[in-house]
């Protein structure tokens, strides 16, 4: 008998869409680019999402292998510290400048400064405390190491002295001469002596003296309330711990006080690293616990709370996909030996704000599948979300990369490498997500359809039913029914409207108050001991500035004697010069020649030739100037010698503020350039034989191009955001609004920190640009996303918030708790790291959430064509039922099969709205919810026109 062939139960979903385009007009040209852009992104991407479906585990193991061979360049890390490297611009003069400083003048000190208040520091029971704190410091042993054994010796005419400064060298620390001391004897000297009695160098006392001083009728010194002494310590890598060892014992002694004093402030060379880092490294634990809440947060957020739809692996994957993207980034820049600096450190930070918020669309997207669409095969449910999730994804990941990208053309080294490794992570990030993360939802969502257990896999639940708690949705449901519709009302938008302007005026009247300087003080904790001898030194010695020097390269030195001369007379008359802090060996040796030559007669003083003047100078430095000798550098110790390089040493006055500073710097050079030296020529070297240079000049060097580095990233990472939204999204006036967005965020940003007292800085600024990376989200997938649905304004406005505004939301808020433990961080980086990315946050969610909708509902595009044509073909499914068939298919329902239908159509008939799936053809999927077909979106209406 033959086998009798079984006709299929046959039954029909079919919602006619209630709008269609008018055939009988032509879309222009920039609708069909548009329409032609959205359909190829969404056209690869329903394939990227097909493949990743089809095959999750070839997914996995092609990134996971990616991604560790590019991890193999990480063999060769190394951190970059160098200043010069990092902050300063390469074509700046300071480069070669510190290439020649280094080579001739390598730096060889350390030290400690502490400042000593009282009522009057000129009596005798005050210089007995100061000789006993001396000498308790001179006698701490270390390591088997006293003083003598680590401090930084100067060769004097009796002899190697340890270098320490302060008011007990006027009397050469000679203890029984100090105890001796009276009232009048220790004014005497203080109003007499204007030379060292140990180092044989100018000395002003005024610059020992601080606080308030008082000066009698004739300009003598009466009393003063503060003094300061310091020891110079040597650098050598050998006693390096031992150095570090003393410096950690005086600051131990001081801050136990002194007798006969009221205050005592200490600061040593060692204090910004046990201080400002030490502050960071504590905060540091604050960051992994806001890393475990933000864990919670997104376990909580991806899944169900119950037994099988609970998503506890498909979090930590998405976080871990953060680390996988890291390891990327850092393994390709090594190998490409672009510089790592500490700036990197907080890459980790941009990456896990963009990875999880890209990850809550990607889910979103997998909520928002229609039933329709639920019932195809899993392989075609993931390539229907990833048609809307992943250009959705790109179009945020695509403009961060761009933007980061032209961002690594500016001239500072650090913030140029900052932007490579974050273009290249959030590359990584972006392929990760859409494939890595995609796999393993494909992959989970494997498991809840054959019921197994969230946490123990391989425990199989028989006839579970979940509670019915966790099978609402509370968000999207807020989103419609409360917020979106309230958003909607008039009274609201115009409140929105009016908070936004109202928001950006001030801020921006805030920004434009925002001032450029950089202080160091700022990275060291308030409540410290180094923070408190800064601010003492702002208070007794607030005309104390930098320590500088003029180098002098190996020209000839009695040729240009007079240029030496003319050196010395501008810089001490230069008002950004201290008063009596210009030590030049060349104008002592000058004064020294011109004394034994006062009547003539001493022919042997006055050189007629280079040999001559030469010896003579031989003569000086290791005779009566030996104590000078450190500031030359001489081709030999024996005659005949030339000179290869030498410096004078001044210091600055105390400027205000960074554009002072920079003055200054510039007024010293302009001086010296504008002296009758010669120039180098060759690579490496500087161009003049002269120059002014000081450590600080460096960072006085990033700070000329700071702001205006900083204003062109902006405005080209601005630039970005448009051009790329204008190309992903496809529609000028939406591009537009999200830019807007992006721009109104940033102003606010910059405004609050202004209110803040934060100034432009290399972390302002670096955290600035961070801010446009994480802007730029919450409001390009609004924009996106109400360009895919379809009806009037207000109703697409709504659905777009009940469609992506949970994903959004859930985006920033994660960031929010990821840092929101810094909240009353000690440490300023980590503080303004939580006022940067607080302050995008909320302005980006408000602008993203409730500006741009209530924008785009009064003004928004029409939608894509696709929105139509989607629905068009998705509302036509015929759904076969095969009679034999017992197997449950997806979701616990009978397993379908999907039967040809008109809208099916052969190969070669296949045009932008139809995908091809193993066999099957199906119409181009559609992202929208369910109610848009005419009878739900009649109801609705209706529903919310009563309202």
């Amino acid at each position: 008998m033959a086998d009798t062939v079984q006709s299929p139960a046959h039954f029909t979903i079919d919602d006619t869409p209630s709008r269609t385009p008018n055939p009988l007009k032509k879309p222009s040209c920039l609708k069909r680019a548009s329409n032609g852009i959205i359909w190829a992104l969404e056209s690869a991407f329903y394939r990227v999402g097909l493949f990743v479906g089809e095959h999750p585990w070839i997914t996995i193991v092609f990134c996971l292998t990616t991604c560790g061979l590019c991890g193999l360049g990480l063999k060769t890390f190394k951190q970059t510290e160098e200043q010069v490297a990092l902050w300063v611009p390469q074509s700046s003069r300071i480069v070669n400048e510190k290439k020649w400083v280094d080579k001739h003048f390598p730096s060889e000190t350390r030290y400690v400064t502490m400042i000593v208040t009282g009522k009057d520091v000129l009596t005798q029971p005050f210089l007995n405390a100061l000789l006993d704190f001396y000498s308790k410091c001179n006698n701490i042993s270390v390591e088997g190491k006293r003083y003598q054994d680590v401090c930084y010796s100067v060769r004097t005419a009796t002899g190697y002295h340890c270098r320490v400064t302060s008011l007990l060298e006027l009397w050469s620390y000679n203890e029984t001469v100090i105890r001796s001391l009276t009232r009048g004897k220790i004014l005497q000297t203080v109003n007499s002596i204007n030379k060292s009695p140990v180092y044989g160098t100018d000395f002003d006392v005024s610059n020992m003296l601080g606080g308030t001083v008082h000066r009698g009728q004739g300009g003598d010194i009466e009393d003063a309330t503060a003094t300061q002494i310091t020891w110079v310590l040597r650098k050598d890598d050998e006693i390096l711990e031992a150095v570090k060892a003393w410096e950690l014992e005086v600051i131990k002694l001081a801050r136990q006080g002194i007798v006969q004093t009221l205050e005592v402030y200490i600061y040593a060379s060692r204090s910004f690293d046990d201080e400002g880092y030490g502050a960071i490294n504590k905060d540091t634990q604050l960051l992994s616990a806001g890393f475990s809440i933000v864990f919670v947060f997104v376990m909580l957020s991806l899944g169900r709370f119950n037994m099988l739809e609970q998503r506890i692996y498909l979090s930590l994957i998405g976080l871990f996909s953060v680390g996988l993207a890291i390891i990327f980034a850092y393994g390709l820049a090594t190998v490409f030996d672009v510089i790592y600096g500490p700036i990197q450190s907080i890459m980790p930070f941009l990456l896990l704000g963009i990875g999880v918020d890209d990850m809550f669309v990607i889910v979103e997207s997998w909520k928002n599948l229609t039933p329709e669409e639920e019932l195809l095969p899993l392989p075609q449910r993931v390539a229907v979300m990833m048609k809307h999730a992943g250009v959705s994804v790109t179009v945020t990941s695509i403009t961060d990369i761009v933007a980061f990208g032209i961002g690594a053309s500016t001239v500072i080294p650090a913030l140029s490498a900052f932007c490579i490794y974050a273009a290249l992570g959030i590359l990584a990030l972006y392929v990760l997500q859409s494939t890595f993360f995609v796999a393993c939802l494909s992959l989970d969502q494997k498991r809840r359809e054959s019921h197994r257990n969230a946490c123990v896999c391989c425990y199989k639940h028989k006839n579970y039913t979940p509670n019915n708690c966790s099978q609402r949705s509370f968000m999207p449901k807020f989103m419609e029914r409360y917020y979106g519709r309230a958003l909607m009302k008039l009274p609201v938008k115009i409140l929105v409207i009016v908070t936004t302007l109202g928001l950006l005026g001030v801020f921006m009247w805030r920004f434009i108050l925002l001032r450029q300087d950089f202080d160091l003080v700022n990275y060291i904790p308030s409540d410290s001991y180094a923070y408190a001898f800064v601010k003492a030194k702002e208070r007794y010695f607030p005309d104390e500035g930098i320590d500088t020097a003029v180098y002098f390269g190996g020209f000839d030195y009695y040729e240009r004697s007079q240029s030496l001369d003319a050196a010395y007379k501008f810089v001490s008359e230069s008002q950004y010069t201290q008063n009596g802090t210009v030590t030049s060996w060349f104008q002592v040796f000058q004064d020294w020649r011109r004394r034994n030559d006062t009547d003539g007669t001493t022919t042997s003083m006055v050189p007629t030739s280079e040999a001559e003047f030469y010896n003579l100078m031989y003569t000086f430095l290791t005779g009566p100037g030996i104590q000078l000798a450190r500031y030359v550098k001489m081709n030999s110790t024996l005659p005949p010698i030339s000179i290869e390089a030498s410096y004078m040493t001044l210091r600055h006055t105390l400027q205000p503020d960074s554009a002072d500073e920079i003055a200054a710097m510039e007024d010293l050079r302009r001086i010296i350039d504008n002296i009758d030296f010669p120039q180098y020529s060759g690579e490496d070297l500087p161009k003049y034989q002269a120059f002014a240079y000081s450590q600080s000049y460096l960072t006085y060097e990033t700070n000329k191009v700071l702001l205006s580095e900083l204003y062109r990233n902006l405005g080209l990472a601005g630039g970005c955001v448009l051009l790329v939204t204008l190309l992903l999204i496809a529609n000028i006036w939406t591009s537009v609004l999200v830019f807007t967005c992006v721009v109104f965020t940033l102003i606010d940003v910059a405004g609050a920190l202004e209110l803040w007292g934060v100034t432009i800085d290399t972390a302002s600024s670096v955290l600035l640009i961070l801010s446009v990376g994480i802007a730029v989200d919450y409001s390009a997938h609004i924009g996106h996303t109400f360009m895919t649905v379809h009806g009037d304004r207000n109703y697409r406005s709504i659905l777009t918030l009940k469609t992506i505004g949970p994903a959004v939301f859930n985006g920033g808020f994660s960031t929010f708790l990821a840092f929101v433990l810094l909240a009353n961080s000690s440490s300023y980086g980590f503080a303004l790291f939580f006022r940067v990315f607080m302050t995008v946050v909320i302005f980006g969610l408000f602008h993203g959430l409730a500006y741009l909708p209530v924008i785009l509902s009064w003004v928004g595009p029409q939608p894509y064509e696709s929105s139509y044509k989607t629905e068009e073909s998705t509302n036509h499914i015929t759904v076969v039922k095969e009679e034999n068939s017992t197997s449950n298919g997806p979701n616990g329902h009978v397993q379908m099969g999907v039967e040809r239908h008109p809208a099916f159509r052969r190969p070669d008939q296949i045009g932008p709205t139809t995908y091809m799936t193993r066999g099957v053809y199906i119409p181009r999927p559609d992202y929208s919810p369910p109610l848009l077909n005419r009878s739900h979106l009649s109801q609705y209406h209706d529903r919310f026109h009563d309202r």
